[in-house]
């Protein structure tokens, strides 16, 4: 069952991943829009387009995150101001990891076929587009996540945050960071 099924009100951050780690209001889920990533990631995360969505972008992009989600079919998005009250990511470099594995599960939320490739021995394996489907980490208490690169591991911490799952971290440059250490 999608993550989202029965929500009928999001809020989305399209701002850039640094600036969501940052500062974000809590239950805000990110889908950065600098990328060419945006439009597939948000129609697999809120993919009902009549739900309400309230929409964090930085200045410069307001117009374009709007016109964008109206082109796809979001009729519902308004945008929604920064609040003052903000939370952040915490987040690690991936030389810290070797510290941090010691009292936190690893969660790699690549795809199959990235993993196949290679991983570490102690992660636990839960693609994102598994986790939007609803399958949950095995866990319930401390993670460091990442991706390839962070920006789907944003993303799932994110979600989990809004499903008030386990204490997150995001690891900073994801697994391409963790190669470039060993």
């Amino acid at each position: 069952m999608h993550i989202f099924t029965d929500r009928k009100d999001i809020i989305i951050d399209t701002r850039s991943s640094d600036e969501f780690i940052a500062g974000h209001i809590e239950g805000s889920v990110f889908v950065g829009f600098g990328g060419k990533q945006f439009k597939w990631w948000l129609e697999l995360i809120v993919p009902d387009k009549t739900v309400h969505l309230e929409v964090i972008a930085s200045a410069k992009d307001q117009a374009s995150v709007m016109d964008t989600l109206h082109e796809v079919g979001y009729i519902h998005a308004e945008l929604k101001p920064l609040d003052t009250s903000l939370s952040h990511i915490e987040h690690i470099s991936a030389e810290k990891l070797p510290d941090m594995a010691e009292t936190h599960h690893i969660l790699d939320v690549r795809e199959t076929d990235e993993t196949a490739k290679g991983k570490l021995a102690s992660a636990e394996a839960l693609p994102l587009t598994a986790l939007i489907q609803g399958q949950m980490p095995a866990h319930h208490d401390d993670y460091v996540v990442h991706c390839a690169g962070g920006y789907r591991s944003l993303i799932a911490i994110s979600l989990l945050k809004v499903l008030n799952k386990c204490h997150l971290i995001q690891l900073d440059g994801g697994y391409s960071a963790i190669q470039r250490t060993q």
